[in-house]
């Protein structure tokens, strides 16, 4: 990307024409099917992938080259998702949508390996033929009008006698879009590094239509069966060696807001999953045993209905305790709201997937179980080694005063970590000296650096987790008194450091570990274009305060009123959704009818939901009163002092309660409100840069400053351009 004359771009976009009504009823739960004990019946419908396959008995279907396994015994074990499997050979199998008047614009069925050649789709209105099937995933742009259910029938398979398999099975069609139709596309990606406003990715694509295949007056078109919220993939290819060797990146993902076309082209605008989720988060209660912010977090994408699969939570947030009450917002704010107050940046990221990740440097600790009584290994994360003392360990010791004698009462100074074993004289250890250090959250660096003292190891061994899970595993040998790793480390919260061989007869003696550098991503004047980048200072931070909120239950003993009203009741069991100003709790409700019964069927702090019985055959109108008791909040500061001038800044988050919550938020703020230069440049432009990506900004008068993007826009007309905005970061 940065070579003079860049080699050929290509983009591809795939835009979804899904009936999500359709997809959403889909089922084959009907007597009219005979499946086999191992099918899954509903994750084909939810865009689950078949990834392991069991060897049935079915002709040219099973293999024996290790891809396949042997299928349990029916009810003995959990079935890896095979998806639908009919228990005849040549089965059918039957859709049903529990819904009338269904108008589905084409099908994209997964048939697995084994599929259909010659097979029938029926549906309500009449049987639709299909020949000739050459491919596993199948796909038909015909238009199935006023459908309730589907049913498939094979006729011929590519394997001969075998079953029918549905592996995934989509209401609908993507259609493809290359270099030859994208007449432009542009893209705005923003993120607050502080998260005092939600994440935005704002897409805009226009297409040829000189077939008009996108026609409003055309019934077939696709433009007629196209729905907001349909999924938008735009990916990115870059001739890496100007030989035609294309590298695909990871797609930009949008969801459809609105669409136009005339007869020369069609343009579609979408924006990000967080723009698409309007439902409210009214399950906030207030806590004196606590919960953690990934419970918290998992509750409220729980609630908007998104799907294990389509978020991540910084597994650090479990070891991070809030106590109040979440207020009535949309699930997005609350998002918003626990993010902040976990230090994370809230994103959605080239996965579809909504993702809350910690965004600050974390603290870290070193241990050790085999080390010498003098040894301090939680001083090699510090760099605070300050002296070695002579022992016997070979090549160690010198007379040049740089070496101290131990001391005999104990009182010994700062070193780094001396291994308690010892290497025989083939530099093999009996045991193996290990150093674990953890991190207090996941962190990605470039390089890593180890200095030694005196004598370095003949070879160790590095290894990176995240969680329980392995990421990284680098074997050095033969290092340098000062060893640079020169790798690129993938996200770790944990890193284990086993040195596996030394010089004969000596001992670890490592004085520092120092992480390397945030991003090896350089913007020089290569990169550049148009004038220099402005810069621009803003205010400086005189103090901070973090507002901090603590609840206690009311000292009244008589329940209040919190809220009344009128309703009018037309139905049996109707409902009635009530949201509090302030969070409370021990709710009654009481009417002023005695024929009418109300029940609290559902209540947190801030919501409660009524149901009203009792109603016979007219409409009748109800008083209801809402009592119970408001919690008593006292409000306090936690207040940092800065400078001498500038602006004071105070923070209002609900879920800080305590001086730990406040201290480290405070810490976390001031640093972004600190670090107060902003920068607004234009570039080349690169389809791998998101916002919130860190690079070096290389200055006349500096070697590089570290930049964090909190704007990225990308235009690609052929050629890419592109624009930014970022603050200053430490």
């Amino acid at each position: 990307m940065q070579q003079i004359w860049r080699n050929i771009g290509y983009i591809k976009v795939y835009i979804g024409v899904v009936n999500a009504e359709a997809q959403k009823r889909a089922t084959v739960e009907d007597e009219r099917n005979s499946f086999t004990y191992f099918s899954d019946l509903c994750k084909p419908f939810d865009s689950y992938k078949v990834e392991r396959v069991y060897a049935t008995a079915e002709e040219n279907f099973s293999r024996v080259d290790g891809t396949m396994r042997f299928l349990p015994e029916a009810g003995t074990a959990e079935y890896f998702n095979q998806g639908i499997v009919t228990a005849d050979l040549l089965g059918t199998v039957y859709v049903v949508f529990n819904f009338q008047g269904l108008d589905i614009k084409g099908l994209t069925i997964d048939f697995g390996e084994c599929y259909p050649v010659n097979f029938t789709v029926e549906n309500d209105m009449g049987v639709h033929s299909y020949t000739g099937n050459t491919k596993q995933v199948w796909v038909t742009e015909d238009v199935f009008y006023d459908t309730s259910w589907m049913k498939i029938t094979p006729t011929k398979m590519v394997n001969g006698s075998g079953r029918l398999r549905i592996q995934q099975f989509i209401c609908g069609i993507a259609n493809f879009f290359s270099d030859h139709d994208v007449q432009s596309f542009s893209y705005k990606d923003a993120v607050s590094p502080i998260t005092d406003k939600l994440p935005s990715q704002d897409m805009s694509i226009t297409v040829d239509n000189k077939n008009l295949y996108y026609c409003a007056d055309n019934p077939e078109s696709a433009l007629v069966f196209m729905e907001t919220g349909q999924e938008i993939q735009v990916y990115f290819g870059y001739d890496i060696d100007g030989e035609g060797s294309i590298e695909w990146l990871d797609p930009f993902t949008g969801y459809l807001k609105k669409w136009e076309a005339n007869d020369e082209k069609a343009k579609f605008t979408a924006t990000d999953r967080f723009d698409n989720m309007t439902g409210k988060y009214c399950r906030g209660l207030y806590r004196p045993e606590g919960i953690s912010l990934y419970d918290l977090a998992e509750d409220v994408l729980t609630d908007a209905q998104v799907d294990s699969r389509e978020y991540f939570i910084d597994p650090y947030l479990k070891d991070v305790i809030v106590y109040n009450p979440l207020p009535v917002v949309k699930h997005t704010e609350a998002l918003q709201i626990i993010a902040n107050a976990g230090r994370c940046i809230l994103t959605q990221d080239r996965k579809k997937k909504i993702s809350l990740r910690s965004s600050f440097v974390p603290d870290m600790t070193a241990e050790s179980v085999d080390q010498t009584e003098f040894s301090n290994v939680g001083n090699i994360i510090v760099d605070n080694a300050i002296c070695a003392y002579s022992m016997a360990s070979r090549n160690f010791s010198a007379v040049d005063g740089s070496i101290l004698f131990l001391p005999e009462d104990g009182n010994y100074l700062e070193v780094g970590y001396v291994s308690q074993s010892v290497a025989d004289e083939a530099g093999i250890f009996d045991t193996p000296p290990m150093i674990e250090i953890a991190l207090e959250a996941g962190y990605s660096c470039f390089g890593m650096e180890f200095r030694f003292h005196s004598v370095a190891p003949d070879e160790f061994v590095v290894q990176t987790f995240y969680g329980d899970a392995a990421v990284d595993n680098y074997t050095i040998t033969a290092p340098d008194i000062t060893a640079v790793l020169d790798y690129e480390f993938l996200m770790f919260d944990r890193i284990v450091i086993t040195f596996t061989k030394s010089v004969p007869g000596s001992r670890v003696t490592l004085d520092a570990v120092t992480l390397g550098n945030a991003t090896d991503y350089v913007l020089n004047d290569r990169e550049l274009t148009g004038s220099t980048p402005i810069g621009t200072r803003e205010e400086r931070l005189k103090s901070l305060s973090i507002q901090k909120t603590t609840y206690e239950k009311s000292k009244e003993e008589e329940a209040a009123d919190l809220t009344s009203g009128d309703v009018v009741l037309e139905t049996e069991g109707q409902e009635l959704e009530l949201t509090l100003s302030k969070p409370s709790y021990g709710f009654s409700v009481e009417v002023d009818r005695d024929d009418i019964t109300c029940t609290i069927v559902e209540s947190y702090s801030y919501f409660v939901k009524l149901k009203f019985s009792g109603l016979t055959n007219e409409a009748v109108s109800v008083k209801y009163t809402l009592k119970g008791y408001e919690y008593t909040a006292y409000i306090s500061n936690y207040t940092v002092r800065h400078d001498t001038v500038g602006t004071e800044k105070e923070w209002k988050n609900q879920l800080i309660s305590n001086d730990q919550l406040a201290a480290d938020l405070e810490e976390w703020l001031a640093q972004y409100y600190l670090n107060n230069i902003t920068y607004e440049f234009q570039y080349r432009g690169d389809p791998r840069i998101d916002a919130n990506d860190l690079f070096y900004l290389q200055r006349r008068d500096e070697e590089g400053v570290l930049i964090c993007a909190t704007e990225a826009q990308l235009t690609y007309k052929g050629a890419w351009s592109g624009k930014m905005k970022a603050r200053r970061k430490m």
